[in-house]
């Protein structure tokens, strides 16, 4: 695969640190340990502070290289609150000394929450460090994946954690929730209970998949259960005026309305994320690791090797550009410019690598006509035929697709060469 033109062309804006390769849970669905991949019992429990030096400071030289003037560090696992408090206060302040005034770190973590208190969220208030917390929903759909090493629900747990941070008068803003989408559920339930909670904002994620491990669909359900449950969820929300932020939405609903497309699972935009593991080494992102054992190791480290390195890497390349190296079947969809092909992890097969669709194709097609028709039907009638545009339904966007079934079988060397 070559590398594409453009001096800013291949470049990262956020590392995600998998700064504890250990976890006090153990979430059945997690890319890190239930689905495949082992390499973690080979890392360091909790990254060093020669990592933590090198991986700054590699940093510092991509952003001068690339004139990056505000970088993303997000504080991962396993369960990153098992590093402990200097950590996070070394870490910071390494940062701030390395890259400011020229570059600006911004401090995000991602927590299951079962470790939160006080203390801690006037730490992250301190350090300028933004939180999110884990949570599936309602304590019975919580409880029915994300359990503890004995098998126990964690949601008791989490939701004190939650509860501390709320009330905590130290963060920067409330904290944003994480949540696994279990269609098992009743969406309008988890919603409801999501707007007690109050969060700043809420991430739905489409649990992890692909051909060769395929999602949930039982048969009592439609074809397209991820689009019904996150549709039935977002007219709720736009319904009652988007009383918090939802990632996937206000990301699909920007890229509608050619707006931008920031997403890193969905849309054309070149995927600016890298993953450091505890040991130092640079990965393309880690759901990557559902495809194979070992699959997302590219042979770098911080500790010898610069960030732009990982895109000399054909597997760092293709996620990077994940967005437009997709497959001829998806070329020919309507809405290729607003899905992007789907996230690079969901589109692999041992047959054909990543040749394919999103194993969520008709979730996805659903879901993005859904909204687009949505929000053209909030329109003023004279403002929507000003703007030229059409309606496009999902039987009719599927109907365009089946008509192109003939391009599935279109051989891609590039996509291909990662079948196994």
């Amino acid at each position: 695969m070559k590398k594409v033109n453009g001096a800013n062309a291949t470049k990262c804006a956020l590392l995600v640190l998998k700064i504890a390769s250990r976890c006090n849970l153990n979430c059945t669905y997690c890319y890190m340990y239930n689905l495949g991949d082992n390499t973690y019992r080979n890392q360091p429990k909790v990254m060093s502070d020669n990592v933590v030096t090198a991986l700054i400071r590699k940093v510092k030289n991509h952003c001068i290289t690339h004139d990056i003037k505000v970088f993303d560090f997000n504080f991962h696992g396993g369960e990153p609150l098992l590093v402990g408090m200097d950590f996070f206060k070394k870490f910071v302040s390494k940062a701030n000394d390395l890259l400011l005034p020229e570059t600006t770190p911004i401090f995000s973590i991602q927590t299951n929450g079962t470790l939160l208190d006080d203390k801690w969220c006037e730490l992250f208030g301190e350090l300028n460090i933004h939180l999110g917390i884990s949570l599936d929903g309602t304590p019975e759909i919580n409880d029915m994946y994300r359990i503890d090493h004995a098998g126990r629900g964690s949601y008791t747990d989490i939701i004190r954690g939650i509860k501390v941070a709320m009330k905590s008068d130290k963060l920067l803003n409330p904290p944003g929730l994480l949540s696994v989408i279990n269609i098992k559920s009743n969406p309008a339930e988890v919603y409801n209970h999501f707007l007690e909670i109050n969060p700043h904002n809420v991430d739905f994620l489409i649990p992890d998949a692909n051909y060769d491990s395929p999602p949930l669909k039982p048969d009592y359900l439609s074809e397209t259960p991820y689009a019904d449950w996150l549709i039935e969820i977002f007219d709720l929300w736009f319904k009652e005026k988007k009383p918090f932020g939802v990632n996937i939405f206000e990301s699909l609903v920007a890229a509608i309305l050619g707006k931008g497309d920031q997403s890193d699972v969905l849309g054309g935009a070149n995927k600016e994320l890298l993953v450091i593991e505890t040991n130092g080494g640079i990965e393309p992102v880690g759901q990557l690791k559902i495809c194979k054992n070992g699959f997302t190791k590219i042979g770098i480290n911080v500790l010898e090797n610069e960030l732009d390195e990982a895109f000399d890497n054909d597997l760092g390349l293709l996620f990077h550009l994940s967005g437009q190296k997709t497959c001829q079947y998806c070329k020919a969809c309507p809405i290729l410019n607003i899905c992007g092909g789907g996230y690079l992890p969901h589109r692999y097969s041992k047959v054909n690598g990543f040749n394919n669709p999103s194993i969520y194709c008709k979730d996805l097609v659903k879901l993005i006509t859904h909204i687009q028709n949505k929000l053209f039907s909030a329109l003023p009638e004279a403002l929507f035929l000003e703007t030229g545009a059409s309606m496009l339904t999902f039987e009719k966007a599927m109907s365009i697709m089946d008509s192109n079934r003939h391009l599935l079988l279109v051989e891609d060397e590039e996509l291909e060469e990662f079948a196994k």
